[in-house]
């Protein structure tokens, strides 16, 4: 650990001294803290270990003895254990891939066995063709096929028994090694990759940038091979842009964008005297205050929808008219006064709340306008979706 944190102060310092047309080239800091570095590689050594007393020790048969475990499990071991989570690690990667890679090196080996050369680079294309095809791409099975042509003769005497033994078995091994690994020390492996959930906060709230479709649009002009799962990316970015957000959003209070309010309505008002206000007014819905100006409910065009119940787009104006109407008798089978109809009880937020916070509450109750309260819970000022917008734009 010492050695690793020495080793990263002095690159960081070689850095700061190279000349500029250097720097782009020098090596950066890789993600991870020296715990992250630690664990993956005391992994690595005790999968190695594992595996090869396993295969030496347990698993039958004497004549495999002198190739119990073979070197491209070394780099499988350094992909497994430190990069867990990358597409190149997963089971299905190193099994097939390894195993593909041996099966294309054993068949090129028989077929040229006087041009090793040549053997070794369509063995080696054939590899690469075959984990594409199989979506199974792991960089070591490169060296399986490689270790199958240019073993010697331990390895070509084993024909195409090499495929299971050692190639597959040292896999299987390694990656049982590397599941009960990670599992004891708290890594989820294998990295099951879903699809992106619509109901995450980042989906539901927070929905201001790129979509999926835009990410897939970007990897197909990439034109590279990511080392990382598209949903992975795709929830590392929105993460990335919702603590954009939340860093902007925190700095700002509700009190800081509020609109002063300009009308409200009692519950006793009349509907009709209600309905010319919300007609005049620029804002989606009138706060209804009692006499201490607390808030009691909203009153918005929705909520005369709802009451007036047209069964029909045709009776939509015959029954406002009929609900706004006052009625001149003393009973009535309809509501008279605002207080009736309003939405209530009215969810409000307060002048030194943070913008962030508001966000999801109006996607979630679907809400257009809140009222905004002070200390004593008397109506300050209202905070509509478009000062919200406005805010984050500015």
């Amino acid at each position: 650990m010492i050695v690793i944190h020495c080793t990263f102060r002095f690159f960081d310092r070689a850095m700061a001294d190279l000349p500029s047309f250097l720097r782009p080239y020098w090596p950066r800091r890789m993600t991870g803290t020296l715990r992250d570095y630690a664990r993956a590689a005391i992994g690595a050594g005790l999968g190695i270990l594992c595996t090869g007393l396993i295969a030496l020790n347990v698993l039958p048969g004497d004549w495999h003895s002198a190739v119990f475990l073979i070197a491209p499990m070394g780099a499988s071991a350094v992909i497994l254990f430190c990069l867990p989570s990358s597409p190149l690690a997963q089971p299905w990667a190193i099994l097939a891939g390894n195993t593909v890679s041996a099966l294309a090196g054993v068949f090129f080996t028989q077929l040229l066995p006087q041009q090793l050369v040549f053997a070794a680079a369509l063995a080696m294309l054939s590899a690469i063709a075959l984990m594409f095809a199989l979506r199974c791409l792991h960089p070591p099975s490169g060296a399986v096929a490689l270790t199958a042509v240019l073993g010697g003769e331990a390895i070509h005497n084993l024909g195409y028994s090499f495929v299971w033994w050692p190639v597959l078995a040292n896999s299987i091994l390694l990656v049982l090694t590397a599941w009960l690994y990670h599992t004891l020390t708290g890594y989820r492996y294998p990295a099951a990759h879903h699809e992106h959930a619509p109901n995450s906060p980042t989906h539901m709230h927070y929905q201001f940038g790129f979509r999926q479709e835009d990410l897939q649009t970007a990897l197909g002009q990439f034109h590279e091979v990511l080392d990382i799962h598209p949903e992975q990316l795709q929830s590392l970015l929105e993460q990335t842009e919702l603590i954009a957000y939340k860093r902007k959003l925190e700095a700002i209070e509700c009190r800081e964008i509020m609109r002063p309010v300009s009308t409200t309505l009692e519950f006793g008002d009349a509907l009709e005297t209600a309905w010319q206000l919300i007609l005049k007014q620029a804002e989606p819905a009138i706060p209804v205050v009692n006499k201490a100006q607390l808030v009691i409910g909203l009153l918005s065009v929705s909520d005369f929808m709802r009451h007036a119940k047209a069964e029909s787009y045709r009776e939509v104006a015959p029954a406002l008219k009929r609900l706004i109407r006052w009625s001149p008798t003393t009973h009535s089978d309809k509501p008279e006064v605002v207080g009736q109809i309003m939405t209530t009880p009215a969810i409000t937020i307060t002048e030194h709340m943070h913008l962030m916070h508001t966000i999801p509450l109006m996607t979630s109750h679907h809400l257009q306008l809140l009222p905004v309260v002070d200390a004593s819970n008397k109506l300050v000022g209202i905070l509509t979706q478009t000062d919200v917008i406005r805010a984050l734009y500015r």
